[in-house]
């Protein structure tokens, strides 16, 4: 028995808007759950994290988050800015990328039109020759001569002024995508680096580090990890205010730029967290240098204020791994998060190394 009421059609396009509206408010939701149970205030930036965390798009922004709560248990304001900054914000770097890419690009165009409008002109010119051509192939009287004379050096000066504009044009334009090319690359070194400290930063060290693993992995060439983090960097911020804080975080960057080869690489990678990758070097070379920066920073001298409370004075937990045959990135990265632990249970102020009885 056929009914009377016509069926409704399927409209898939709503079934799917409907869909995607859902798993919205499902991720919403989750982010802020997250935020709740991660205690982070809720404000616009923390909200993208936590929403792109439970969406895990992009996925770099779920593993540096469960990175960090492996190593702490919680994630920090700073880790929040660095993350957001990395992976979720247009960074000053991409703004300028675009702007020079359209400034090339009118450039470009500019220098087109130019040849285009030279090319029109110089088929008026051949023209224009063509027509001396056949007047001297049919025995002009001597008027004549010095007509066509007088014809050919009003062509030659239109030549000429044509190609000492155009050479103009393109000199300037050049000039232009010049500076453009250096004001981006100053912006891409920017980008790579961290405000504070002019060491890199937690993208340029991912990169470099990949590359390196990359290339290990192709040459069988060895590498060092070393994450190493400040002692107690929250009370010395709140005990003595976060200029004396900045300047810690400063002064540990120097040592490490001082104390490492051109080669080797030091980058910020969160709050009060740095790394050091050591290319072509074994752990033990690599623990040397950073022997010699745990010495430098305990007998640095920040502020009259530290230098007087024992309590507080200025030094840092290092983990240490080595690339193995077949080891993974995440596996170096991991093996080095458990040796830092390693070191802050011990004593703080210690170097743990893997392979090493603590």
């Amino acid at each position: 028995m056929s009914s009377n009421l016509a069926e409704k059609p399927i409209d898939l396009d709503e079934e799917r808007d409907a869909a995607e509206a859902a798993s919205i408010y499902k991720t919403a939701g989750a982010a802020f759950d997250l935020i709740e149970q991660h205690n982070t205030p809720p404000a616009p930036m923390t909200y993208s994290l936590w929403y792109a965390y439970a969406a895990n798009s992009p996925e770099a922004v779920s593993v540096e988050v469960d990175e960090i709560l492996a190593v702490h248990g919680t994630i920090s304001s700073d880790h929040i800015e660095d993350i957001y900054q990395a992976h979720l914000s247009q960074s000053a770097f991409e703004k300028t990328g675009e702007r020079v890419s359209q400034a090339i690009e009118t450039s470009l165009d500019s220098v087109s039109q130019m040849i285009s409008d030279t090319s029109t002109e110089t088929e008026a010119v051949r023209a224009t020759l063509d027509g001396v051509g056949a007047s001297m192939s049919k025995r002009p009287k001597r008027r004549d001569v010095v007509a066509l004379f007088d014809k050919l050096m009003e062509t030659n000066s239109t030549m000429s002024n044509m190609t000492e504009r155009l050479t103009s044009e393109l000199k300037k334009s050049k000039e232009q995508v010049r500076q453009l090319n250096e004001e981006f690359q100053v912006i891409k070194k920017q980008s790579r680096t961290d405000a504070l400290t002019d060491v890199a930063n937690r993208r340029a060290f991912n990169e470099r580090l990949m590359h390196v693993h990359n290339r290990a992995i192709e040459t069988g060439e060895v590498y060092a990890l070393a994450l190493i983090d400040l002692d107690r960097f929250k009370t010395i911020n709140d005990t003595y205010g976060h200029p004396i804080g900045d300047e810690v975080l400063s002064h540990l960057a120097r040592l490490m730029v001082k104390n490492i080869e051109a080669t080797d690489f030091a980058a910020r990678v969160g709050g009060d967290e740095f790394a050091i990758i050591f290319p072509g070097q074994t752990l033990e070379t690599a623990y040397h240098s950073i022997v010699a920066m745990k010495h430098q920073l305990e007998n640095l001298k920040v502020s009259d204020a530290i230098s007087r409370d024992a309590k507080h004075k200025v030094t840092f937990s290092c983990g240490m791994s080595t690339f193995k045959k077949d080891r993974s990135l995440e596996d170096v990265m991991e093996t080095a998060d458990q040796e830092l632990l390693k070191a802050k249970r011990v004593s703080r102020n210690h170097i743990s190394v893997e392979g090493r009885r603590t």
